[in-house]
């Protein structure tokens, strides 16, 4: 019995790429037309590209190749951009609604020199528990990091390359903190998780609402925690220091590839070293790294497994963890940051530091990631 997509709408077909995207738990669907190579769709699973025969199985691949055309122009209508336009990037968002759950989509169009390619972001989080423990944070990880939401006022800082997992530590972070009796405001772009019992402010550059300006305006909504998903510029670090050091808690994230380097980043962003130092409570850095299949190891055949992707089950975190106590202070102050400055925290016994070897070596010891995947950080 042929169990294809029978109907010609491409509203089935893209609610079906969709649909398929959210079963198999992608990040990101990618839609790709050229003149010269065709169509492609592939979906990021578990940080890696790769077609996905089910959706084939349900709409033949040259109806598809035939239509996607159409299917960028369905996803631009749906993303409110301007169908007309194929020669600027353009960026939107729409809501997917699959078995009574809502799905928020980021979509961004790119033309291309022979065609033209449109990226999908699925925001909703995959993850029912979103716990530090279950994202992958060892007990002696998740104890600094306890301590520093302890903290009544100053920053915390999660650092890492874009899809390391930022956010979601981020609303784990929230969800610790969210007690109902702390105002806690967050400012983001776009709003990716919708959190109960916090005020969430959507930025908006477009008219004027961008993080600087929304932060001020937080300062003045009697906030007892600020969250800010991206430090982006010297102003939104300006002020996220001045808030940390007048009595509020402020977590972000940045683009940087280790605890020190984050240290760096705000000084080469013109943010004296001592008011860095003064207003910082620790940063947290880190990566997604293939998480090995339970059953794995279990099977002769390394196909036999049914619920794993070639040896991987999803990804977890791995990490590097500093805790700003006044002795690691002292030797950031004294000290060129670099090197020699992490070996000397390492040597300190009251240090409250994991470097990514050390969270590696362990996962590695636990039989959670495969030694191949862990050379650059060992």
């Amino acid at each position: 019995m042929n169990n294809k997509l029978l109907s010609s709408s491409v509203i089935s077909y893209v609610n079906e790429i969709i649909k398929k995207g959210i079963l198999k738990k992608a990040s990101d669907i990618h839609i790709k037309f050229d003149d010269l190579d065709g169509m492609e769709i592939k979906y990021r699973i578990d940080g890696i590209l790769q077609e996905v025969e089910e959706l084939f199985d349900v709409i033949d691949k040259k109806i598809l190749e035939r239509n996607v055309v159409e299917i960028i122009s369905r996803i631009k209508i749906l993303s409110e951009m301007n169908v007309a336009e194929k020669r600027k990037p353009q960026d939107g968002s729409f809501s997917f609604l699959l078995d009574e759950k809502r799905y928020d989509v980021r979509v961004a169009y790119m033309p291309t020199i022979n065609g033209e390619s449109i990226v999908l972001r699925i925001l909703k989080s995959f993850l029912e528990n979103t716990e530090l423990k279950t994202l992958g944070f060892s007990n002696k990880s998740e104890e600094i990091l306890e301590k520093m939401l302890e903290r009544k006022y100053g920053m915390i800082l999660v650092s890492g390359p874009t899809g390391s997992g930022k956010s979601t530590t981020l609303l784990s972070m929230i969800e610790k903190l969210n007690d109902g009796k702390r105002k806690i405001i967050t400012v983001e772009d776009p709003v990716e998780n919708k959190i109960k019992g916090i005020v969430q402010v959507q930025v908006n550059n477009e008219i004027g609402v961008t993080f600087s300006e929304v932060l001020k305006s937080c300062l003045r909504n009697d906030p007892d925690i600020i969250v800010v998903s991206e430090i982006r510029d010297e102003i939104t670090a300006e002020i996220a220091v001045r808030a940390a050091l007048t009595g509020h808690l402020v977590i972000s994230t940045i683009h940087t590839n280790n605890a020190i380097a984050t240290i760096t980043r705000l000084v080469d962003m013109g943010i004296p070293k001592y008011l860095i130092l003064d207003s910082m409570i620790g940063v947290v850095a880190q990566r997604l790294i293939g998480k090995k299949c339970d059953n794995y190891s279990n099977h002769l055949d390394e196909h036999s497994c049914n619920r794993c992707n070639n040896g991987y089950d999803g990804r977890i975190v791995i990490n590097e963890i500093l805790y700003l106590n006044e002795e690691v202070k002292n030797i950031l102050k004294k000290n060129e940051l670099g090197e020699k400055v992490k070996k000397e925290i390492k040597e300190l016994e009251t240090a409250k530091y994991i470097d990514f070897s050390m969270d590696v070596n362990e996962k590695i010891e636990k039989n959670l990631i495969f030694e191949k995947d862990a050379f650059e950080f060992s």
